[in-house]
C-alpha cells in the first residue's frame, strides 16, 4: 500500500520535474567567450608597426560594393528536451512496472497465481524495460537532483560525514531508481576487472535481514542499509551463474550484471532490475522463505517422478539424454548443500574469509529466480515427457485403439469406457496428432486404415490391384509413405517461448533483442490470422505466408508494458496443467493396456501368429484388422473383439496412477480457470489467444 501511494505521489510530481529540467536546459545555451580566457601576456605585447611597413606604397582599395543583407538564424537544438521528454515517459512506465509486478506477487501470495507465473511476468517486466530504454542512463543523476530540488531537498546535504546520501531524498531515491543505480556503480568501481573473479562479499556493511528489513518502523537510513547489504551479497552469486554448467536459466538482473562488466556502462533497465528485486524482498519480508520451500518441493516430486519412469521404462529412447539432463537439473543439493554454498566454499578454499563459509542466500533471497526455475523445469518436463512417450508409439495406439472401443460401444448402446486421462491427452494434444484429418474415423474400416497409415502405410495400398505397383513376377508391393505418421506435440506455447528466451545460451546471444511489446503484437496477429489458412501446409510455405500477411496486418490496439506482464503472467498460469501432465506416466499406462490385450489374446480372439511380435503396437493393428473382417478372428467371429477390449480398458483404468502428478505448489493444483474482472474477461481471452498463437511463432522460428 506504502509502494502504491508513493507511486503515485511522484508520478504526480514529473511534470514538474519536467519543466525544471527544461527552464534550466533552456538558460544553459551561453556561448564561451575565448577572448575573456587569454593569457596576461596579451596586455604587454608590442604591437607597434615596423619601418618597412611604414615606407611601403599605399594600397589600392577597390570599389564598395553594394550591401548584402545577411540574416542569421540559430538553430537550436532540442536534442536534451526530446531527451526529457522520452525519460519522463520511461520513468513513468516503469513507476507503472513496479507496480504491475507488485501486483503479480501479491497474486502469488494470495494463491491466484503460482510462483512460475509471477516470476516470468517480473523477469519479462525487466526485459519490456530494456526494449523502451534508448541510453538514457546519464539522465538518471539530472533527474534525481531536479526532483529533490523541485521538493526543497538538496541530495548533497548529509547528516553524517559517513553517509552515502542525504537519507531523506530516500524514497525519491527509489522511486526514480537513483538508489539503485548508486549501489551497482558502487559495485562495479569495487570489483572491475570481470564479473568472472567477483570477491565475496565480507559483511562489511552488515547482512541482509529478513526478519527486520520489511518493517514499517525502520527509518530511511536503515532501509538504505539493508538495501545496500542485499545487493552486495546476491551480485557474486550472480556471477557464479556464468560458470556453473548445471544451471541452464538465467534472468534478466543476471544479464544486465553480465553487461556493466562487459560494457562498464549501467543502463536504466538493469537499475530497473535491481530496485524490482530490492521491492521483492521488502514484499515478502520473513515469509521470502516460502519460494524456497516450494522450490525444493518442486525439485523433490519432480526427481520422484523422473525415477518413477526410469524404472518402468521398457524401451531404448531418444529421448535418454534428455530424461538424464533433467534428472540432473532437479538435483540441486549435494549432500544436503545447495549448489551455490556448494560452488562458493570451492571458490573460497583456503581463505580466511569467514563469509566464505557462510551458507550462501542466493536461493533464500531469490522468488524471482525459484520461479523461472520451476517454470523452465516444467517445460523441461513437458519436452522431455513428450519425446520419450512419442518414439515408441504405445501411446498413439492405445488413444487409436481406445476412441474406437468408445465409437463401437456408442453405436451399440453399450457402456462405454472412461479413461479421464486418455480423454485429457487427446484434449490437449488434438485429434491430429492420432488420427488422419479433422473427426475421428467414423467406421471399423477407416479406423484400420487409420492404423496402418499411422504406421507408415500409404493409401495407395487399398486402391485396385489393377492399377497398382507390381514389383518381381506382378506380385502387388506394399507401398510405405510417411505422410500418415502421427506425432505428438509439444503444448502451452508460451512457456515454452519464455523458457526458450531464459536458457542460458540464448540470453549470452549479443544478437537476442529484448521483446517489444508493439512487434510482438504485429507478428502474433499475423500469426494468428494465418493460422487456419496455413495449419495443413509444409513449414516452409506457411512461413512465407505469414510474412506476406504481416506486411499486409492492419493496425492493432497495442497493449502497455504492464498489461503484457499481466496477461503473459496468467496465461503461463493457465497452461501449467499442460506442462506438469506426466507423459512418462502415461506411456507406461498406454503400453500396460497393450500387454494385457496381448496377454488375453485367447480370451479376445486374436488370431494366431505365425511369429512372436516384439513391437507391442502391432497388437492394436491386430484388434483393428479383426474388427475391420481384414483377418479371420481364432473363433470366426469379429463382432465382439472391441466388447473385450473395453473390458480391460475398464480393468485398466481402475487400477492406473494418475497422469497428473501432485501439485508442487503451497496453494494445490493451479487454476487453469482463472479469470481477470468481469470487466475484462472478453478481452483477456482475445489476448491469451493472441499471446499464445505469436508464441508458436516464435518457438518455431527459434527451433
Amino acid at each position: 500500500m506504502r509502494a502504491n501511494t508513493a507511486h503515485a505521489y511522484f508520478v504526480s510530481v514529473l511534470e514538474k520535474v519536467r519543466y525544471v529540467l527544461l527552464k534550466v536546459e533552456g538558460g544553459s545555451g551561453v556561448a564561451f567567450n575565448m577572448a575573456s580566457k587569454k593569457g596576461a601576456t596579451n596586455a604587454i605585447r608590442d604591437n607597434s608597426p615596423s619601418e618597412d611597413f611604414l615606407n611601403s606604397s599605399d594600397v589600392v582599395l577597390p570599389a564598395p560594393s553594394s550591401p548584402i543583407d545577411l540574416e542569421y538564424t540559430v538553430e537550436s537544438d532540442e536534442s536534451e528536451a526530446e531527451c526529457i521528454f522520452a525519460f519522463t515517459a520511461l520513468v513513468k512506465d516503469l513507476i507503472k512496472l513496479r507496480k504491475e509486478v507488485s501486483n503479480l506477487w501479491d497474486e502469488y501470495r494470495s494463491g491466484k497465481l503460482d510462483l512460475s507465473a509471477a516470476a516470468v511476468g517480473a523477469n519479462l517486466a525487466i526485459e519490456l524495460a530494456r526494449s523502451m530504454e534508448e541510453e538514457m542512463a546519464p539522465l538518471l543523476p539530472k533527474y534525481f537532483g531536479a526532483v529533490c530540488q523541485s521538493l526543497g531537498l538538496d541530495p548533497f546535504q548529509k547528516e553524517r560525514f559517513s553517509d552515502d546520501m542525504n537519507f531523506a531524498c530516500y524514497d525519491i531515491g527509489t522511486t526514480f531508481l537513483y538508489n539503485a543505480a548508486s549501489l551497482l556503480e558502487a559495485i562495479r568501481t569495487a570489483a572491475p576487472h570481470s564479473a568472472r573473479h567477483m570477491p565475496c562479499y565480507t559483511g562489511k556493511f552488515g547482512w541482509y535481514d529478513a526478519q527486520r528489513a520489511h518493517l514499517k518502523t525502520m527509518d530511511n537510513r536503515q532501509r538504505w542499509a539493508q538495501d545496500k547489504a542485499a545487493a552486495l551479497e546476491v551480485v557474486p552469486d550472480i556471477t557464479l551463474l556464468f560458470e556453473l554448467e548445471g544451471i541452464p536459466v538465467l534472468d534478466e538482473f543476471a544479464r544486465g550484471i553480465k553487461y556493466i562488466f562487459e560494457t562498464e556502462e549501467i543502463p536504466v533497465w538493469l537499475c530497473f532490475a535491481v530496485q524490482n528485486y530490492l521491492d521483492t524482498l521488502r514484499f515478502f519480508g520473513p515469509n521470502v522463505t516460502d519460494a524456497l520451500a516450494e522450490f525444493h518441493r518442486f525439485n523433490e516430486i519432480t526427481a520422484e517422478l523422473l525415477d518413477r519412469a526410469n524404472l518402468a521404462d521398457y524401451h531404448q529412447n531418444d529421448a535418454k539424454k534428455d530424461f538424464k539432463d533433467m534428472r540432473k537439473m532437479v538435483t540441486v543439493k549435494i549432500n544436503g548443500v545447495d549448489i551455490f554454498t556448494a560452488s562458493r566454499m570451492a571458490l573460497n578454499r583456503g581463505s580466511r574469509n569467514e563469509s566464505a563459509s557462510r551458507s550462501s542466500s542466493f536461493l533464500l533471497h531469490n522468488p524471482l529466480f525459484c520461479g523461472l526455475w520451476i517454470h523452465y523445469a516444467r517445460v523441461m518436463f513437458h519436452q522431455t515427457g513428450v519425446r520419450y512417450a512419442a518414439k515408441p508409439g504405445a501411446v498413439l495406439h492405445a488413444v487409436q485403439l481406445y476412441t474406437a472401443v468408445r465409437h463401437q460401444q456408442q453405436e451399440h448402446l453399450m457402456p462405454v469406457p472412461e479413461w479421464p486421462d486418455l480423454d485429457r491427452l487427446l484434449a490437449m494434444q488434438g485429434l491430429q496428432a492420432f488420427f488422419i484429418g479433422t473427426e475421428p474415423p467414423a467406421s471399423l474400416q477407416a479406423h484400420f486404415k487409420n492404423y496402418c497409415m499411422s504406421r507408415g502405410v500409404s493409401p495407395a495400398n487399398w486402391l485396385a490391384t489393377a492399377i497398382r505397383r507390381k514389383g518381381k513376377e506382378g506380385k502387388v508391393l506394399l507401398q510405405r509413405s510417411r505422410a500418415g505418421i502421427r506425432e505428438l506435440k509439444f503444448g502451452a506455447p508460451v512457456s515454452l517461448c519464455c523458457a526458450a528466451r531464459m536458457e542460458k545460451r540464448a540470453i549470452e546471444e549479443p544478437t537476442r533483442r529484448a521483446w517489444n511489446a508493439e512487434v510482438m503484437q504485429k507478428e502474433e496477429q499475423a500469426k494468428k490470422d494465418g493460422a487456419a489458412a496455413t495449419e495443413f501446409q509444409p513449414g516452409a510455405a506457411a512461413d512465407r505466408k505469414i510474412k506476406a500477411k504481416a506486411k499486409a496486418a492492419p493496425a492493432h490496439p497495442t497493449l502497455t508494458a504492464p498489461q503484457l506482464v499481466h496477461y503473459f503472467a496468467h496465461v503461463i498460469q493457465t497452461e501449467i496443467p499442460d506442462l506438469m501432465f506426466d507423459y512418462f506416466a502415461m506411456h507406461t499406462m498406454a503400453r500396460g493396456l497393450l500387454e494385457k490385450v496381448r496377454a488375453q489374446a485367447d480370451d479376445i480372439g486374436l488370431p494366431l501368429m505365425m511369429y512372436v511380435t516384439t513391437d507391442v503396437a502391432d497388437i492394436a493393428g491386430l484388434v483393428f484388422a479383426l474388427a475391420a473382417k481384414e483377418m479371420a478372428s481364432k473363433s470366426g467371429q469379429s463382432q465382439g473383439v472391441l466388447g473385450k477390449v473395453a473390458m480391460v480398458i475398464r480393468e485398466m483404468d481402475q487400477c492406473a496412477p494418475n497422469a497428473t502428478p501432485v501439485s508442487t505448489s503451497k496453494f494445490g493444483e493451479p487454476d487453469s480457470g482463472y479469470k481477470a474482472a468481469d470487466e475484462l474477461k472478453e478481452w483477456y481471452g482475445t489476448i491469451i489467444d493472441r499471446v499464445r498463437s505469436y508464441a508458436c511463432a516464435i518457438y518455431m522460428h527459434a527451433i
